[in-house]
């Protein structure tokens, strides 16, 4: 049985279930709920305006917002089902954001919904999860 379970969170369904599961299957795991996000984007580049890094901080200062707002959702479902929950919000590549933190915190168990947060799709090429599948350490549990 999990000791320290991690579980994704992203702006999905799926990450959703994932939570879901995590409170019905470990109840007595401490559950970090995290949502790691990369503060790059495609089109925040260095132009000649030189206005790349005011795009950079608003991409930037949107996705710690929006991760805010999905763990403060997530904390409240934990405490309707008298659950207390850790959260963190991390920036850099998610997974290795994930892995890292992984590492760090001991947990013993991930988490994750099906489809990640790009929404390609069920486990498809290059995903979320099926990069953490490959790459973790310790086991890796996909929720459809």
């Amino acid at each position: 049985m999990s000791r320290h379970a991690l579980v994704g969170i992203a702006d999905s369904e799926a990450s959703r279930l994932a939570f879901e599961y995590v409170l019905e299957e470990y109840p007595e795991a401490m559950i970090t709920a995290i949502y790691a996000f990369d503060p790059t984007h495609p089109g925040v580049y260095a132009d000649s305006t030189g206005s790349a890094v005011e795009r950079y901080d608003a991409y930037e200062i949107a996705n710690r917002k929006h991760g805010e707002e999905l763990l403060a959702d997530i904390s409240r479902v934990a405490a309707l089902r008298g659950r207390t929950i850790q959260t963190a919000l991390e920036a850099g590549t998610v997974t290795d954001t994930i892995l890292e933190y992984a590492a760090e915190m001991d947990i013993d168990h991930l988490i994750i919904g099906s489809t990640d947060q790009r929404g390609f799709g069920p486990l498809s090429n290059h995903s979320v999860a099926t990069t953490l599948i490959e790459r973790a350490s310790v086991p890796v549990t996909v929720v459809p």
